[in-house]
C-alpha cells in the first residue's frame, strides 16, 4: 500500500511539474502601436483604439474573437450644475446647468509617448497619457446673468490609460480634471460620455448599444462593460461620484451616461473608469483556462490510479 501511495504522490507531483511550465509558456503580452494620434492596443481577449489627435476622445474596442460588434465611449462635455434635490445626481430635467458648458476639444491633445512593463521579453503593462489645456468661458453661448466670479478659465484635461496582462480583457483610464473655476460651492461637476455600437470595422458609432442596462456601478451593453468608480480624488479627499443615463440628446446613436462629482474646490480632481469585455467585468484569461483543464485531467488520472490500485 505504502508503495502504491508513493507511486500515485510521484504521478501527480510530475504532471503538476509539466503543467505549470504549459501554463507559464502561454503569455503573449501586449500588442501596441501609435500611428498620427491613434494608439491601438490588442490581447488575446480585446482589441482597443484610443483616439486624442484630431478628434475628441474616442474609446473603440472589440472582442477579437468574436469581431462582429464594435463599443464606443466618446468624451463629450463637462459642466457644473445646481443640484437642485441634494441627491448628487444629475438630473437632466430638473438639475440646471450652471453658464455654458465646456465641450471637450477636438485639438490640442498631446500625446505623451508609451511607458511599458516587460517579463521575459513580453510586455505585461502599457501606459500613455492624452492631455489638453484648453480655455473656457462659461459665459459664451447665451446670457448667463451677473453670475459673480463667472469668468473664462483654462482647464487642463488628462487621460492616463493603462494595460495590463493580468486583466487582459479590460483597459483602464484615469481622468484628471484641473484649474475647474466653480462658480457656486454646493454645485456637482458632471463629465458627460456617450456609449454606442456598431458593426465591426466601423469607426463611430452608428446605433444605440444593445441590451443597456445598470447592475451595480457597472453599465453592460451587448457582452462589453463600462464600470465606474463610486469614489475619485482630490488632494488627500475622497469624493463621491454619481452616475445617471439617458439618451444622447444633439448625438446620432448612443446612450449619455453622466458622471457626477461632488464639489471639489481648486483641487486637482483624479478619477478612474474602466472598459473592457465581458458582461459581469470578469473573463478567464488563457492561462486559467489551461491552469483549470490540466488541473481537471490532474484529478482524473489521479482518480483512476487509486481505482486502478485499489482493485
Amino acid at each position: 500500500m505504502k508503495k502504491s501511495k508513493l507511486l500515485i504522490a510521484s504521478l501527480v507531483a510530475a504532471m503538476l511539474a509539466i503543467a505549470v511550465p504549459m501554463v507559464s509558456a502561454q503569455g503573449n503580452g501586449i500588442q501596441y502601436q501609435e500611428t498620427a494620434g491613434m494608439v491601438r492596443l490588442t490581447t488575446d481577449e480585446i482589441e482597443m483604439k484610443v483616439t486624442g489627435v484630431g478628434e475628441v476622445p474616442h474609446f473603440h474596442w472589440w472582442d477579437p474573437d468574436s469581431p462582429g460588434t464594435d463599443y464606443h465611449l466618446i468624451f463629450v462635455k463637462l459642466f457644473e450644475a445646481n443640484d437642485t434635490d441634494s441627491d448628487g445626481v444629475y438630473n437632466g430635467s430638473e438639475d440646471q446647468i450652471v453658464g455654458s458648458p465646456f465641450a471637450l476639444p477636438s485639438t490640442g491633445w498631446d500625446f505623451s509617448g508609451f511607458e511599458t512593463e516587460t517579463d521575459d521579453g513580453n510586455v505585461t503593462a502599457v501606459h500613455f497619457n492624452f492631455t489638453s489645456t484648453t480655455e473656457h468661458d462659461p459665459r459664451s453661448g447665451g446670457e448667463t446673468g451677473n453670475i459673480p466670479g463667472m469668468a473664462s478659465f483654462d482647464v487642463k484635461v488628462q487621460l492616463r490609460v493603462h494595460m495590463d496582462v493580468e486583466n487582459s480583457n479590460e483597459l483602464k483610464f484615469d481622468v484628471i480634471i484641473d484649474g475647474w473655476n466653480w462658480t457656486y460651492d454646493d454645485s456637482i461637476l458632471v463629465l458627460q460620455f456617450t456609449i454606442s455600437e456598431s458593426s465591426h470595422g466601423e469607426e463611430q458609432g452608428s446605433r444605440d448599444p444593445s441590451d443597456f442596462g445598470r447592475t451595480g456601478n457597472q453599465f453592460q451593453f451587448n457582452g462589453a462593460y463600462m464600470e465606474y468608480a463610486e469614489t475619485a480624488r482630490a488632494a488627500q479627499n475622497t469624493l463621491e461620484v454619481r452616475a445617471s443615463y439617458g439618451d444622447s440628446a444633439g448625438q446620432q446613436a448612443g446612450n449619455a451616461i453622466y458622471l457626477a462629482f461632488e464639489y471639489f474646490g481648486n483641487e486637482t480632481l483624479e478619477y478612474d473608469p474602466t472598459l473592457g469585455i465581458g458582461s459581469d467585468g470578469v473573463l478567464p484569461s488563457d492561462n486559467t483556462m489551461l491552469l483549470l483543464i490540466g488541473g481537471g485531467i490532474v484529478v482524473v488520472v489521479v482518480i483512476a490510479l487509486i481505482v486502478k490500485f485499489r482493485g
